[in-house]
């Protein structure tokens, strides 16, 4: 556990963060004479005797190839392609690209930069394969849990963005607003959260597969018309990229803490659809579930994405192909214009949804209770038969959810229930417990709500003791648990802002193995 690498291009401000690196482990730093640096201010005083020191003269080395400090973020890629052994060739052709528009002297300063860094830690530094990287077996797709969010959303079909500016969601906007023009889709920056989801709700009124993306004071301003979109039956997309909170809170350190918010914010009995991804690959494939569930269902769909996860980088195995029409609306035929009823009772929930400008009919949509025609109507028997098919599309909804994932030994008698980021954590940790001769299983879900919960119970059934760690002090997932399947199960409350250490999972484990053996 740990950290492999620490840059320390930031000198002192980084002796803090020595804590963090794992025995075995490096540092680079900033080579500069002892006469300039104090030696309390000194980061090579203060690596560990366990942890390996690397002395670069970034300052140097950057000054030589571009005449200022700019260039230490390069000279230091260059020193990390030595010790990992990586083609210098790849990272001088990127630069090549990404520089381009900006001039032969500047592309030529940076790869100069880069080519210091590493032949300076060529010479220096003989390789000893410390860093080994090996060779995948596939092509993968680097990218961000934010990025791989709206790429899905792009593949099946969005059109409409609304969102307004919140750390660390605003990537999402600003993809939005450069590929939907390209495809005749629209993005818009509004003047707050609440006119964010009204525009996406209306968008999605008249057709159109509409998404915006918040944090969770964004969310909390968004209860209202969250509210109305279940009421009203209309399909839409609100990603939740979690920051600490309650509200401004931390926007620049990760939390776990809007589940509740998620699962119950609102008015009456308003269900909602609340999904909850892993890693980048589930953020690709995951939106585009959620959109398919949003449209068929005509119900809203909150995506709880985090600050960890939607900000780190890492390579996953994308597939592109995908079905833009294999979960579209239920239309209405031509007997149900005949009479047409927006709020048909049927046997799965799903009324036929006529949108405006279509001929044919035309009908109220109100927050108001209604009939089946959308008439507002307070009738005790009205509201009972309205609120019953609202959630038994939830019901209906159970074939088109994936099922839970149980991963580790089939045998083990200590169980993982997690979700969302923490997920990561919590593989590394059951991998680190095995090592240590104890068994461990997880189960894991991208759907919060609803799941299948046939194979959540068996789950729970075949273990002894059930862990639940989350990134939040209340404990939100592990509540939501016991009220739903009588478990009672060890709590890991991780308020930290910090992503969850899988050491802290392994040792949790063993904890749990060493009371069950005594």
């Amino acid at each position: 556990d740990g950290v492999d690498v620490l840059i320390g291009m930031a000198g002192k401000e980084s002796i803090s963060e020595l804590k963090d690196v794992h025995p075995d482990g490096c540092v680079l730093y900033d080579s500069r004479s002892a006469a300039e640096v104090k030696p309390e201010e000194s980061l090579a005083a203060h690596i560990p005797m366990e942890v390996h020191g690397y002395g670069i003269p970034m300052q140097r080395l950057a000054n030589e190839a571009t005449g200022s400090n700019q260039g230490k973020n390069l000279v230091t890629m260059g020193v990390l392609c030595h010790l990992y052994d990586l083609p210098i060739d790849i990272f001088t052709s990127h630069i090549s690209r990404i520089f381009s528009k900006k001039g032969n002297k500047v592309v030529e300063s940076n790869i100069k930069a880069l080519t210091l860094g590493y032949n300076y830690c060529k010479e220096h530094y003989p390789l000893n394969r410390q860093f080994e990287i090996k060779e995948g077996m596939q092509s993968r797709t680097l990218i961000s849990g934010n990025e791989a969010l709206c790429k899905g959303a792009l593949d099946c079909g969005l059109k409409f963005f609304a969102g307004y500016p919140i750390t660390p969601a605003t990537k999402i906007m600003e993809i939005a607003a450069k590929e939907l023009p390209k495809i005749d889709g629209w993005t818009i920056q509004v003047e707050d959260e609440i006119a964010a989801i009204a525009a996406v709700l209306g968008a999605s009124f008249t057709g159109k597969r509409a998404m915006t993306a918040t944090a969770g004071p964004g969310l909390s301003l968004m209860t209202e018309m969250l509210n109305h979109a279940i009421m009203a039956e209309i399909p839409a997309v609100i990603i939740d990229v979690q920051r600490g909170g309650p509200s401004t809170g931390l926007p620049t350190k990760v939390e776990q803490g809007d589940l509740n918010l998620a699962l119950f914010g609102g008015a009456g009995d308003s269900p909602r659809v609340v999904m909850a991804p892993s890693d980048s690959e589930e953020c690709y494939s995951g939106i585009q579930l959620a959109f398919d569930i949003a449209e068929k269902y005509q119900t809203p769909v909150i995506f709880l994405s985090d600050l960890f996860l939607g900000q780190r980088i890492e390579t996953v195995n994308i597939q592109d192909n995908v079905d833009h029409n294999r979960c579209a609306r239920k239309k209405p035929g031509q007997k149900d214009l005949e009479d047409y009823q927006r709020y048909k009772i049927t046997e799965d929930g799903v009324s036929p949804l006529l949108v405006p400008g279509e001929e044919g009919a035309f009908y109220t949509i109100t927050g108001l209770e209604h009939t089946i025609h959308g008439t507002p109507n307070y009738e005790s028997e009205v509201h009972q038969m309205m609120t019953a098919k609202r959630f038994r599309k939830f019901q209906s909804m159970n074939d088109d959810l994936p099922q839970a994932d149980i991963i580790g030994d089939e045998d083990a008698e200590i169980g993982i229930a997690s979700w969302g980021s923490t997920i990561g954590a919590v593989l590394d940790g059951m991998e680190l417990a095995r090592k240590n001769g104890v068994k461990s299983k997880l189960i894991k879900s991208i759907m919060i709500n609803p799941q299948h919960e046939e194979s959540f119970r068996k789950f729970f059934n075949s273990c002894k003791k059930i862990i639940v760690p989350e990134m939040n002090y209340q404990g939100q997932y592990a509540s939501l648990l016991k009220s739903r399947y009588g478990i009672r199960p060890i709590e890991m409350h991780i308020p930290s802002v910090h992503p969850v250490s899988p050491v802290k999972i392994a040792r949790q484990i063993l904890e749990v193995h060493n009371e069950e053996t005594k």
